[in-house]
């Protein structure tokens, strides 16, 4: 397969070299350009004006949603460099995004992390966010829409702090012709190239088809990260009242085999890293171990998925407009590795050297087969209330899940915990053959009508409402490596309600104070594709009481949006050991998030948001207390700021962005503050007639940082037994040069 893959690069470069060659040439007799056209303002987009499908199906605007939402389009990804989702995302207030160690990209948002943010591909829930969000490339993207809160009132289980929807690039009705470039050459021999194409097929028909390849050796020796992705669609316009559109999207990935560094006493680190991190266990990061990797030769973690849907658009009469989506979601995804590793201080446990790494928790293996169909249907109508304008759509949904995980070990005779390497010349070595554990089939059906309704009452105020109702059934076998059942097998059926209500109120024209109450059901968590089984998996709950204002001021000039949150959570499902998860309590987290962008003049443009969040474990009812603790990889505050100034006489746009994260708490304990860190980034772009070559540093100041911090490899929840430490590192200084051309 990677030679397929490294023909099809080698041959996309040599193509995009020769098509560009051919274009500068031909425009070095032209003359210079008339008139400089900007690579893209979000402000200049008017966002708040713009509709999104993760707030509302009812074609809201964001002024006219009463909860907080963003969207990161395309040409704003592009021209401030976000080659991945996480980029994007983080770049919002108070979103924080990481990777578990060798694990899909993940977000904090509103005090709560992993799968307890939903992921949508394109508006639909296809699995648990920490499985689905893979390293997605964004050439391939239209846009990213961030709604933030519980919602599981329009997406179903889980979206406790939010929904990040990703939105490939499809075909539209009178799409032009046209043709997309881009390549790209980075430090650590990163580089991307991709071509996109799209247009007419007929009067009536008319097409989109994209394709990228994004690799990098990465900044620890042997990470190693690649994604290749094909997105593709045709629309049909059978009729001015009937449209099919048909989509897919292919993704194949090897996620950064890297699953962190380290800690040691700071008495055995040669550098150590005080200004990254502090514990209260006396250990710290060495500096010297910065770049190195301790996992094996042949680890691998890696994923082929398949995402098909069809959608069909039909309007019988008048304001109804009739839709239904049927899809079908395939992956398969690997993990092989020497997961934890343990600096050794004595002879104990799984500790057999002084003073050397033992590699623990020994060489495990999780290989999932992932086979999801559903359709969803849904009728809206448009129509006057007793003289007050009203929209209410209706629908269902049913999903079915075949799921099997296999599990197991590395070989040895006779079985032993790991083994140990010199924590500054680590050998490679071999993962061995593999030793199956068990089989978990697992089927998972849903089904659930909903409704949502606007109700304008009048010019200024408005109603939004949405109801929920969702049956689920879980059954779980699980067979261990003979194939006999085990007694953890189970059976689980659930049904809830959810909901929400919220208003706006316009003050002006396009400024909007709104209100909003919202609530989320999760009876199943990422974790049915962890354990094996038997454990309490309770519904969870939690609601959400959110205001806000938002407003388009200075003759649209400015955006500027403002939100106060409080959350609740109860009966919190979460990981607790290898194979094992319960309900472990409570928590809540209240904030403030604020965002601006200002168009100060023709050339400069300033974009800034900040966010304060305050979260703690409310209760606990695991065998820790933790009740009055910080969650992990929630700070306090974050801050984001950028601008950029495109120059009158040359087609020239110089920029720069700011961002903070606080001091963040790295366990469940509290026993270890992830310092802050501030990262600058700069870049400058040229463009010419198609043509936009760009050179952009991250990390400028070349910090040193975490990133994120996984629990589960932290130990802390069984202080009896030796568990792996390590902490994952942010990237370093790193540089790029693209070409990006649209004909």
């Amino acid at each position: 397969m990677k030679r397929v893959f490294s023909k099809i690069k080698h041959g996309m470069v040599i193509f995009l070299a020769c098509l560009f060659s051919s274009q500068l040439v031909a425009g070095a007799e032209d003359e210079i350009i008339e008139e400089i056209v900007v690579v893209a303002e979000i402000v200049d987009e008017l966002e708040l004006l713009q509709p999104s499908d993760a707030a509302s199906r009812l074609g809201l605007s964001l002024l006219e949603t009463p909860a907080t939402v963003e969207v990161i389009d395309g040409s704003t990804m592009q021209a401030r460099g976000y080659k991945q989702v996480t980029d994007a995302v983080q770049s919002l207030p108070g979103v924080v995004s990481g990777e578990s160690p060798a694990a899909p990209s993940t977000f904090s948002m509103r005090g709560f992390t992993r799968s307890q943010i939903t992921i949508l591909r394109d508006g639909l829930w296809v699995g648990p966010a920490n499985m689905v969000m893979r390293p997605q490339n964004t050439f391939n993207l239209d846009r990213i829409e961030v709604l933030r809160g519980p919602n599981s009132v329009l997406h179903g289980q889980g979206a406790v702090a939010g929904t990040v929807n990703v939105v490939p690039k499809t075909a539209e009705v009178g799409e032009p012709d046209t043709v997309d470039f881009i390549a790209s050459l980075g430090r650590y021999d990163t580089y991307q190239v991709g071509v996109g194409a799209g247009g007419s097929l007929s009067e009536s028909s008319w097409y989109r088809f994209d394709i990228s390849q994004r690799e990098s050796d990465g900044y620890v020796d042997r990470m190693e990260p690649s994604s290749l992705n094909a997105t593709g669609s045709i629309l049909w316009q059978a009729s001015d009242t009937l449209s099919v559109k048909l989509n897919f999207d292919y993704l194949d990935d090897e996620l950064a085999d890297y699953w962190g560094t380290p800690l040691m006493p700071v008495g055995s680190a040669q550098k150590p890293m005080h200004d990254v991190i502090s514990t209260t266990t006396g250990e710290t990061l060495d500096h010297a171990t910065r770049f190195l990797n301790y996992n094996v030769n042949d680890s691998r973690a890696e994923s082929d998925q398949l995402f098909l849907r069809a959608d069909i658009e039909w309007m019988p009469i008048e304001n109804l407009t009739i839709k239904n989506t049927l899809y079908k979601f395939d992956a398969d995804r690997e993990w092989l590795n020497a997961e934890g590793y343990v600096f050794c201080t004595e002879v104990i446990d799984v500790c057999t050297e002084v003073g050397e790494i033992q590699r623990y928790y020994g060489y495990f293996f999780v290989f999932h087969d992932q086979d999801l169909i559903g359709n969803r249907f849904t009728a809206q109508y448009d129509f006057d209330f007793n003289g007050m304008g009203n929209s209410l759509l209706g629908g269902f949904e049913a999903t079915s899940l075949d799921f099997e995980r296999t599990r197991g070990f590395r070989r040895s005779e006779p079985q032993v915990p790991g083994d140990s390497v010199n924590p500054y010349a680590p050998i490679p070595g071999l993962y061995g053959p593999e030793e199956l554990r068990g089989v978990s089939p697992t089927d998972i059906n849903t089904r659930a009508v909903f409704l949502e309704n606007a109700l304008k009452v009048n010019d200024r105020f408005s109603l939004v409402a949405a109801f929920r109702y969702e049956e689920l059934d879980l059954d779980r076998d699980n067979l261990n490596s003979d194939g006999i059942l085990e007694g953890s097998s189970f059976e689980r059926d659930f049904d809830w309600t959810s909901w929400r209500l919220g208003s706006v109120l316009k003050l002006a024209d396009n400024v909007a104070v709104y209100a909003q109450y919202s609530d989320a059901k999760d009876p199943v968590n990422a974790n049915i594709f962890l354990v094996s089984g038997g454990e309490n998996l309770d519904l969870t709950d939690a609601e959400q009481w959110e205001i806000g204002l938002k407003a388009i001021l200075a003759e649209n000039k400015i955006e500027a949006t403002v939100a106060y949150f409080d959350i609740e959570r109860d009966d919190v499902l979460e990981q607790i050991g290898v194979d094992r998860a319960a309900n472990v309590g409570g928590r809540e987290s209240n904030g403030v998030e604020i965002s601006a962008t200002w168009a100060a003049s023709e050339q400069l443009k300033f974009g800034v948001n900040a966010a304060h969040t305050d979260a703690e474990f409310s209760r606990s009812t695991n065998f820790q207390n933790f009740a009055g603790n910080t969650p992990p990889n929630v700070p306090e505050r974050t801050a984001n700021f950028w601008t950029r100034y495109n120059f009158s006489t040359v087609p020239l746009t110089l920029g720069a962005a700011l961002r903070y994260v606080d001091d963040r708490y790295g366990d469940n304990a509290n026993n270890i503050t992830l310092n802050s860190y501030s990262l600058i980034d700069a870049f400058a772009s040229w463009k010419h007639k198609s043509v936009v070559v760009n050179a952009r540093v991250n990390n400028l100041a070349d910090e040193d940082y975490v990133s994120w911090s996984d629990v589960f490899y932290l130990g802390q929840n069984d202080p009896s037994f030796i568990y792996a430490n390590q902490l994952l590192l942010g990237s370093p200084r790193t540089y790029e040069v693209s070409i990006a051309a649209s004909f």
